[in-house]
């Protein structure tokens, strides 16, 4: 497909868009999988999902993560089976990028010489169409949802294995169906997962109602130490390395904290700031519906969705703190 025209939803429709997936799937041998470094829910369940079923149509493929699978989602099954790496060599088929705007958000593992062809499926609004095809969808809630997709087009019936994996991506993309990307498609997908043997209520419990005791020794220190501007409409936590050093926690242990702040019955905006490493503050952002984040955090070079996003500040811990009530103080 090099030297073609690149097919995206802009000037094609979205069959085509999946028989170009298709053809190339059923054309290709080696594949490469990866998703967005500090991989999620919906990256890790997408890709196991799509991996598997690649290898049960006899391919071969090279899943990989620049970063390890949080210890919260190492139950997930073949978890444990995607390679940690920094570089991968050689040459493949076709490689398939899921959740990222560009090479660099996938860690850069392979270049984009080292496919024949490129597959890009995203849902976020912030994109690019770097790939021969690209599928990107900003109004699905999740990338699982689009894969399912790939998987209906092929009219290959996932296993109750990749059922699951493509079931945790939407669960936990849209907060257990409670945040604003949650949409009819996210529920008519899950239904019919549910239909080929999806434990919903065991999955659920190991997501949401498990937690080790340094992630909950995290929990409470982060929020007795939450803060508030301007009216009670901004509900932020700084998360530092001493927190973390104290409580033994790790980075992936804040996934939810941030969901205490938008809670808040006067927030607007709530956000985790985490030092990440000395002098790189990463921060996660929840909005109520008409507040569109990627107004703001566009000046931090950050991006996501309207009301789920994240940036990244090169400062310490105090001044990203003043560079975002700064930001903030003339939206709210």
């Amino acid at each position: 497909m090099k030297n073609k025209k690149i097919l995206t939803l802009q000037n094609s429709s979205k069959q085509k868009i999946l028989n170009a997936i298709s053809s190339i799937i059923k054309e290709s041998q080696t594949f490469f999988i990866a998703g967005h470094t500090k991989p999620d829910g919906d990256a890790l369940g997408s890709g196991l999902a799509l991996s598997s079923m690649l290898r049960r149509m006899g391919k071969k493929v090279t899943h990989c993560s620049t970063d390890p699978v949080p210890s919260d989602m190492l139950f997930i099954p073949q978890a444990n089976k995607i390679k940690i790496t920094n570089k991968v060599k050689g040459f493949f088929d076709c490689a398939i990028i899921l959740e990222s705007i560009n090479f660099e958000r996938m860690g850069n593992i392979i270049s984009p010489e080292q496919a024949k062809r490129i597959i890009n499926i995203d849902h976020h609004f912030a994109y690019t169409n770097f790939g021969d095809v690209n599928y990107v969808v900003p109004e699905s809630s999740s990338v699982s949802e689009l894969v399912y997709d790939v998987f209906k087009n092929l009219k290959t019936v996932p296993t109750k294995q990749e059922a699951e994996n493509l079931y945790i991506g939407i669960v936990t993309d849209t907060g257990r169906f409670q945040q604003l990307n949650t949409n009819s498609n996210s529920h008519s997908v899950t239904a019919e997962l549910l239909k080929y043997g999806v434990n919903s209520n065991s999955l659920c419990k190991k997501l949401f109602s498990t937690f080790e005791l340094p992630k909950i020794k995290l929990y409470g220190l982060a929020l007795s130490n939450i803060k508030t501007a301007f009216n009670n409409k901004f509900i932020y936590i700084k998360i530092t390395k001493e927190m973390f050093e104290k409580t033994g926690s790790s980075y992936t242990d804040t996934d939810g904290i941030i969901n205490y702040c938008i809670a808040v019955p006067t927030a607007v905006v709530g956000c985790i700031l985490k030092e990440e490493k000395p002098g790189s503050i990463k921060i996660s952002f929840r909005s109520v519906e008409k507040f569109n984040l990627l107004k703001v955090i566009k000046q931090f070079d950050g991006g996501g969705h309207k009301n789920a996003a994240g940036c990244t500040i090169k400062a310490d811990m105090d001044t990203a703190e003043k560079k975002l009530l700064k930001a903030f103080a003339e939206k709210l």
